[in-house]
């Protein structure tokens, strides 16, 4: 399944949403990351997300990502779905499920995340298993945004991928800057690690993209949880 198959199949499954819904946020994204030390590797990851509210205290919400690699002919593509349960006003759990897929490899993915305000940002997180057909793994992150006002912000997150013996990880930091009207636009730098038995290799990478996000929440609660936000473009 390309990603414009998924996105196309997510938008169709969001028309037939029942009425007693609404629409509380949404969002439209694209992004691009390249490697430091200049090599071949990276690639632009353009995404979208819809969420509707129930009684104001629950949310089931879609998020789809296709993934474009520099010199390497393949697409990828990820669809999270989110059943979300708002404590309050500034904090959230739930439930998701996701699937990858790459050309004729795929990967399920289940877990739980949340979030909430704190000291003045926002941290969230999740953690969660993958079913394939091969190996299954284990999934966490973390993720925090701190804002200044004037529509600048300091962001950050930490994913990590653990194999049997092979672990993966990405760790990055950067700012944001949101129209008052409009797109935010965001830079990061970060490394990219692996880990296999006892060796270890590790790259740094930048990232920039925008998004605009509309709706009452100003975006979907909870973003993709993909091996590829693990380690994005490579």
């Amino acid at each position: 399944m390309t990603y414009k198959a998924t996105i196309a199949a997510a938008c169709i499954a969001a028309a037939g949403t029942p009425v007693f819904a609404q629409v509380t946020g949404g969002e439209l994204g694209i992004e691009y990351n390249a490697p430091i030390d200049g090599s071949d590797f990276g690639g632009t990851t353009y995404s979208g997300g819809i969420e509707y509210g129930f009684m104001q205290t629950f949310s089931v919400s879609a998020n789809v990502a296709g993934y474009k690699f520099d010199n390497i002919d393949t697409d990828a593509s990820n669809v999270t779905l989110h059943a979300t349960y708002h404590l309050s006003s500034a904090a959230s759990a739930g439930a998701f499920f996701a699937r990858d897929d790459v050309e004729d490899g795929y990967a399920n993915i289940y877990g739980i995340e949340g979030g909430t305000e704190f000291m003045g940002g926002d941290i969230g997180g999740y953690i969660g298993r993958t079913d394939t057909d091969g190996e299954d793994a284990t999934l966490f992150g973390v993720d925090g945004t701190y804002s200044f006002g004037n529509g600048f912000a300091l962001i950050s997150d930490i994913d990590l991928l653990s194999i049997d013996d092979t672990t993966l990880s990405q760790a990055s930091f950067g700012a944001e800057y949101q129209l008052q009207s409009g797109p935010s636009f965001y830079a990061q730098v970060g490394r990219i690690s692996a880990s296999v038995d006892d060796d270890s290799d590790s790259v740094g990478f930048v990232t920039i993209g925008a998004k605009v996000a509309f709706g009452a929440q100003r975006g979907t609660t909870f973003e993709n949880r993909s091996i590829l936000e693990v380690i994005p473009g490579f």
